[in-house]
């Protein structure tokens, strides 16, 4: 097994072997896992069998001639042929990058057939075999990083030309107008990537017309993020149903709450596909420096993904608090069919955020309005032995229990009984 670890220190150890099995200098299995997700190159009912082990979905990845882990699997495969699968945050990926929480792990595997069937039995880890030699831990590394960015989104072309007619009104609204022309920044890079793929070469005149775009691509990205949090921070949870359901009109309209969250995937991949395009130009013109290059390509995918993450957790929170009634509430009708109208729409843009974007987050069911049952039986809860007062109450109009429920009492004062002097008396 090899490990890269964070600062690129090569380091060989010994593999676990079956005691059932002798290894052998070939390999059917290469596995590739660091800290986004775990590759799996080989023949294809030998990923299968590994695969339908971990109960674990793969996503079949194209590979190019020109790709580091297309060159390596003609090195270490030969003229067999091999698949590829790639998994996000997986058991499988935390098995495999155990011992690389910031680094690459590198194993290879061999299939062990039942001798009468031929069925696959186990996959058993072998050592390196000799052809493993040809490319070595650094050009894994680079492989792995490379199919990490590749599955960093899903669907990207779905959000294409969507909202181009308001890119200037959203690069506004986010101070983020260094990021220019991000259709036209996109298009360029998804061509450069796309002669790599199809064996060009990254010239020295084709790396300078992008190299600037680096620094605003990171930039405006982060603004964009920023602009989406602020218009989150803005929302007040204390505020009474109405306006918070004016509040979330203002942000999904005048904030452009959905088009920024589609803007952000876009520049996010062109991000990454600069990053990529700068590990080729660093590996064939200053390749003394790739080490360091993975290391810092790494840590942007890592904080990016990070950031976007926590972004959906707030999303979250925002229609689990923000955009519900809560028992104290139940009785504004009105307010509550409003929230319900931007609930839904927010909930699907936080999905559709999530589902592109690639996160691996749990799965969420979303808080819904409390009614006006669970709001007398909060109030039931609350007060215990005044049912007979609540009764009355109730009969006065909703919004007497909603005090009830939940009601505003100066500190230190006694809230077992929030019924007046009056009613106790009776």
């Amino acid at each position: 097994m090899w490990n890269v670890s964070a600062v690129q220190q090569f380091e060989s150890e010994e593999p676990e072997r079956d005691e059932a099995t002798t290894p052998s200098p070939e390999a059917d299995l290469m596995v590739i896992a660091d800290e986004f997700g775990t590759a799996v190159v080989g023949t294809g009912d030998a990923i299968e069998q590994f695969c339908r082990q971990w109960d674990t979905p793969l996503a079949t990845v194209t590979t190019a001639p020109n790709d580091t882990l297309a060159r390596m699997s003609a090195e270490l495969f030969s003229t067999r042929t091999v698949s590829t699968a790639y998994a996000i945050g997986t058991a499988m990926q935390r098995q495999f990058a155990a011992k690389a929480t910031a680094g690459t792990t590198v194993t290879f595997h061999r299939m062990v057939r039942d001798a009468g069937t031929g069925k696959i039995l186990s996959h058993a880890r072998i050592a390196p075999p000799p052809a493993a030699a040809a490319f070595g831990p650094a050009a894994a590394a680079l492989a792995g990083l490379e199919m990490a960015i590749a599955a960093q989104f899903d669907r990207i072309d779905e959000h294409l030309d969507r909202i181009e007619d308001s890119v200037d009104e959203i690069l506004r609204l986010a101070s983020a107008q260094r990021l220019g022309d991000v259709y036209g920044h996109h298009r360029l890079l998804t061509r450069r990537v796309q002669a790599l793929t199809d064996g060009a070469a990254l010239t020295a005149t084709d790396w300078s017309s992008i190299a600037a775009l680096g620094a605003d691509l990171e930039v405006g990205v982060e603004r964009l993020r920023f602009h989406a949090q602020k218009l989150l921070d803005a929302l007040d949870d204390k505020a009474s149903p109405g306006t918070r359901a004016d509040q979330l009109a203002d942000v999904l309209r005048k904030g452009r709450l959905l088009e920024t969250l589609q803007l952000l995937i876009v520049a996010q991949q062109s991000l990454f596909l600069w990053q990529r395009l700068r590990l080729v130009q660093v590996q064939t013109i200053e390749p003394q420096h790739l080490p360091q290059t993975i290391v810092s390509a790494r840590a942007t995918l890592s904080d990016q993904y990070t950031a976007d993450t926590d972004l959906a957790a707030r999303l979250r929170q925002v229609l689990d608090h923000h955009a519900v009634l809560s028992p104290g509430e139940a009785h504004h009708k009105l307010a509550g069919r409003a929230l319900t109208k931007h609930r839904d729409g927010l909930a699907a843009m936080v999905e559709a955020f999530i589902a592109a974007r690639n996160l691996q987050v749990e799965q969420w069911t979303g808080a819904r309005h409390a009614t006006l049952g669970e709001a007398w039986s909060a109030a039931r809860t609350r007060t215990g032995a005044a049912v007979t007062a609540g009764r009355r109450r109730l009969a006065r109009g909703a919004g007497a229990v909603a005090t009830w429920v939940e009601p505003k009492q100066p500190p230190g004062s006694d809230d077992t009984d929030p019924a007046p002097a009056a009613e106790r008396e009776q």
